[in-house]
């Protein structure tokens, strides 16, 4: 250390240097946290979820449906069996 220096100026702790950033430069490092922060997810969620949105899933949902009908209609059609096997 210097003694020359008053205390209050002389180096302490760790002595570490901060790097120097140009406005421009913070500029750019807040804008693309802000959209990493909001823009993304709300691209990366409709990306996820397009299904929903394009109406596939409705589709999909429909078609179970009729099917469980179509099943459901040939059991109410069938003939009742008046034994049940357990031995089968």
């Amino acid at each position: 250390m210097n003694e020359n220096q008053p205390i209050l100026k002389q180096p302490f702790g760790f002595n570490i240097a901060l790097p120097k950033k140009s406005f421009a430069e913070v500029k750019k490092v807040a804008k693309q946290e802000v959209e990493n922060i909001t823009v993304n997810p709300f691209v990366n969620y409709l990306e996820e979820n397009d299904k929903v949105f394009s109406g596939q899933v409705a589709k999909e949902i429909r078609m179970y449906q009729a099917q469980m009908y179509a099943m459901g209609q040939m059991v109410r059609e069938g003939k009742p069996q008046s034994t049940f096997n357990v031995n089968v």
